[in-house]
């Protein structure tokens, strides 16, 4: 594999990994708002875990959305 595109993968790893953290940041501050307002555990696992996965989804597509704008101008 050429050097370049170990450093690409390797790159695209510790991107990956920054996003997770992020996204369970969020989660994690979502249930807890959502645990202050007094609603059962299921409602608060459910809130947490939509807001993990919205966040992880728009940290995946910022990086493709960067290169389309590129691309255009």
């Amino acid at each position: 594999m050429p050097e370049s595109t170990a450093r690409s993968g390797y790159t695209w790893q510790l991107w990956l990994a920054l996003y997770v953290a992020c996204s369970m940041v969020v989660g994690l501050v979502v249930s807890l708002l959502v645990l202050r307002s007094g609603v059962g555990t299921t409602d608060v696992v459910l809130a947490g875990g939509g807001g993990f996965a919205t966040s992880f989804a728009l940290c995946l597509a910022l990086p493709a959305a960067v290169r389309e704008l590129k691309r255009q101008g």
